[in-house]
């Protein structure tokens, strides 16, 4: 939010990230705060060790949705396009917009038949939390049981 970086810092404008190559990893550690896109990892001593995991997992969810949705903007009951006040925003640690009413939409039958596809198939492995009761096969961590975690694990 400091003009003197962005001259219009609540402006979306992601063209002022055009020549920023850094991964989150090294935005994080670079010595001059000036060059850093964001502090949500930390600094210095305390920097999150999982920051890589993070930004992946981020990478691939954004990218899985892109794929499988439209987002467009709603519509009030005349059809005029929605658009969200950047101006409201929660208050508190993290500040984020406060809801707003989005139009997202299956990009087509084909897409959406192989969301439907792939929930399905997910809904057994999780309990009624949502949380995985057994790992999908072929994940890094298939092997995790969580009945098991009480068990001493061999050579500890």
């Amino acid at each position: 939010m400091d003009p003197n970086r962005h001259p219009n810092p609540r402006r979306f404008d992601p063209s002022r990230y055009a020549d920023d190559y850094q991964t989150a990893g090294e935005a994080a550690s670079n010595p001059d705060p000036s060059k850093r896109d964001q502090f949500v990892f930390g600094a210095g001593r305390r920097i999150c060790q999982g920051m890589h995991i993070a930004e992946r997992s981020l990478f691939l969810g954004i990218s899985r949705m892109l794929w499988g949705f439209k987002f467009e903007k709603a519509r009030d009951e005349n059809g005029n396009e929605i658009t969200p006040d950047i101006g409201k925003l929660t208050e508190g640690l993290f500040v984020l917009l406060q809801p707003f009413p989005a139009r997202i939409i299956p990009r087509s039958q084909k897409h959406a038949e192989k969301i439907h596809a792939e929930w399905a198939e997910c809904q057994p492995l999780l309990d009624s939390n949502m949380q995985w009761k057994e790992v999908p096969k072929g994940m890094v961590f298939s092997t995790y049981n969580p009945e098991r975690m009480d068990e001493e694990v061999p050579g500890t």
